[in-house]
């Protein structure tokens, strides 16, 4: 099982070596692209350098030759007369291996004294257009390998020839040897058709062409596409499975392209050294990081191996002398001092339990011997109560037989008393309900003299009803005479607005919704005239009812007067039978009280006697319960004997 102080320190190292890792990461292609890119920018700038160094070189034998080019021998135009001028002016200069002048037309003659022919050369053509030029490599008539520098010879603000310098290819190339970038580094110059025309291999100079190559790859003659282009930058292909970083630059005044050739290995060469120093570096503090970590999770788990132990101690069963070390204030220090506190509160509490075990041991042997004593105690008063029970319940006997015979006489009294009660009740409740029969009889009376001026009034109203009913029909009759001659009035117009023709059949259309509308009104009358004689039917019947419901009134009104002088004797008889009713309810009631003052007394008597009697019975059971609760109490405390012996042997497995 792996500890804590392992998984710490295998944690913290595997943090800190992601950590480590992606910060050496970042490092590391950070510090390739900067060096990458200074080693790319110093070969730009060492291509670019070395192609205006040499451009210069080639601008000075210009100037050289713009000098000359003003004699006035050269400009006379003489060939024969400049032949030996050149001769001189060449001891002078030995940077150039001839010199000579071309005409206008061509023709030729240097300080060697050859006539030659230059009409068709290029840098002849481009000097008689007023420029310096340079040319590509040629074999010079000596068989030598040069470059010609060529300048116009102006004249009256025209171009009548051209001076040209030639020089030997050997000096060029050897400022171009010269060139060292890295290691194995060296620089070459490619002319503008993709011949390569300097080349520390001798192979190659003169004879490798790029374009006309079928081994070279896409890349690379993308690549010198952009040199001969006159651009300058960097790129980088394979050449011959070889990765190949190369910067180039134009040479001002020529077609031609340096370029600084380095093997990309070089390149990242210090890139490389630095990925090993990183690696080195990330090692070596690894394991200086894993010792101190594991160091350090060795003193900081020290307390929890020891807090483990003193667990396993207390589960054995020894919580003697639990020591830990709990100086320190962090999370374990407080949990040291917890589990030692509650280490010496175990133990106390032990101890308690031990004292307290020995106490109830003792405790429960006293208890013992008390309740046996107890219960000897208690059998003896329990005879004691059963014999007086017995001559309770004797008396009570004795008692209850002369309380039935009174209690029969009583009834019969309390029977008559309740009976002329009940008599005399009957009597008041008789008075009253005639007295209130007479309210009711005079309330009645009232009643119906207004019901009889209700109906009279209703009787008026319905009456008015029917009038008005007969008005309405009236009306109504009125508007189905009108709706009848609308009628007819629009029919004749419309017989008038077909004879019209067409200038009428506008009016024809109105004349028929007159006569629609005629109809619908006369509908409408003849439905009114419907419903106004049925409300006259219903009126008629309603004054008749209200009529025959006037004459019931008045016989109910002569019926009720009646019954209130018939109610008002019935009264006075039931006030005098109540008045003799309640003067015997007073006497019987005197002879029920004095009847129910002696079966109280027996009942007290018989009471007492039963009362001693149950009180005995109650004395024997409690006394029976006691003595069987001293046997439980015994019983109790001898398995509370045992419980405290089970108790101390569990306790004394600690070791205090």
């Amino acid at each position: 099982m792996k500890s804590i102080q392992t998984k710490l320190t295998v944690t913290i190292l595997v943090i800190f070596l992601a950590a480590m890792s992606v910060l050496s990461g970042c490092n590391y292609w950070r510090a390739r692209t900067i060096i990458t890119g200074e080693i790319t920018e110093n070969m730009e700038t060492l291509a670019e350098y070395s192609a205006l160094s040499i451009g210069d070189w080639l601008e000075k034998g210009i100037y050289h030759l713009d000098g000359i080019a003003k004699a006035p021998v050269v400009q006379s135009g003489n060939l024969e007369e400049m032949a030996p001028f050149f001769v001189q002016v060449k001891k002078n200069m030995v940077k150039f291996a001839t010199i000579g002048y071309v005409a206008g037309n061509g023709q030729a003659i240097d300080a060697k004294g050859f006539k030659l022919d230059f009409g068709a050369k290029g840098w002849f053509q481009k000097a008689m257009r007023g420029e310096p030029s340079v040319s590509d490599p040629i074999i010079s008539p000596a068989g030598d390998l040069e470059i010609v520098l060529a300048v116009p010879v102006r004249g009256e603000g025209k171009t009548n020839g051209v001076l040209f310098g030639a020089i030997s290819i050997a000096d060029i190339n050897q400022k171009v040897l010269e060139i060292k970038a890295g290691e194995t580094g060296y620089g070459f110059m490619v002319q503008e058709n993709g011949l390569i025309i300097l080349h520390p291999n001798q192979e190659m100079a003169q004879k490798a062409n790029v374009f006309e190559s079928k081994e070279a790859s896409s890349a690379i003659k993308a690549a010198f596409e952009r040199m001969v282009k006159g651009e300058k930058g960097l790129a980088e292909y394979n050449d011959r499975g070889i990765a190949t970083t190369v910067a180039y630059a134009p040479v001002p005044r020529t077609g031609w392209s340096l370029a600084v050739k380095v093997p990309t290995a070089e390149v990242t060469k210090a890139v490389a050294s630095l990925m090993v120093i990183s690696l080195v570096t990330i090692i070596v503090v690894l394991v200086l990081t894993g010792l101190i970590i594991a160091w350090r999770a060795r003193s900081m788990t020290r307390p929890l191996r020891e807090l483990e132990t003193a667990a396993h101690r207390i589960a054995l069963g020894d919580i003697s002398d639990i020591t830990l070390d709990s100086n320190a204030n962090d999370e374990i220090g407080r949990l040291s001092r917890s589990f030692q506190q509650m280490a010496g509160n175990l133990r106390n509490l032990i101890q308690k339990i031990r004292s307290a075990t020995e106490q109830v041991a003792a405790s429960s042997q006293e208890l013992t011997a008390g309740s046996e004593q107890s219960a000897q105690a208690a059998g003896q008063i329990t005879a004691a109560i059963t014999n007086i029970a017995a001559g309770a319940g004797e008396q009570s006997a004795a008692a209850d037989d002369t309380s039935a015979v009174v209690e029969q006489i009583a009834t019969g009294i309390q029977q008559i008393a309740a009976n002329a009660n009940q008599a005399a009740a009957h009597s008041a409740q008789a008075v009253q309900r005639a007295k209130d029969g007479d309210k009711a009889v005079e309330q009645a009376v009232q009643q119906m003299s207004q019901i009889e001026d209700t109906v009279n009034a209703s009787s008026q109203v319905v009456t008015k009803l029917g009038e008005r009913s007969q008005e309405i029909g009236q009306i109504v009759d009125t508007i189905s005479g009108i709706a009848g001659q609308t009628n007819l009035l629009a029919l004749n117009a419309a017989i008038e607005a077909a004879r019209a023709g067409e200038q009428g059949r506008g009016f024809a259309v109105v004349a028929e919704e007159v006569r629609k509308l005629a109809e619908q009104s006369q509908a409408a009358a003849k439905k009114i005239a419907e419903l106004i004689g049925e409300i006259q039917a219903d009126t008629d019947r309603a004054v008749g009812a209200m009529d025959s419901g006037t004459r019931e009134v008045k016989i109910g009104a002569e019926v009720v007067n009646t019954a209130g002088s018939a109610f008002r004797e019935i009264a006075g008889l039931v006030t005098g039978v109540s008045d003799q009713v309640q003067d015997i309810s007073a006497a019987m009631q005197q002879m029920a009280l004095g009847s129910q003052t002696i079966v109280n007394s027996v009942k007290k008597m018989d009471d007492l006697g039963k009362k001693s009697a149950g009180e005995a019975q109650g004395v024997a059971a409690a006394a029976e319960e006691q003595l069987a609760s001293m046997e439980e109490i015994a019983s109790s405390s001898q398995a509370l004997a045992k419980l405290a012996e089970d108790l101390q042997m569990a306790v004394a497995k600690f070791q205090i």
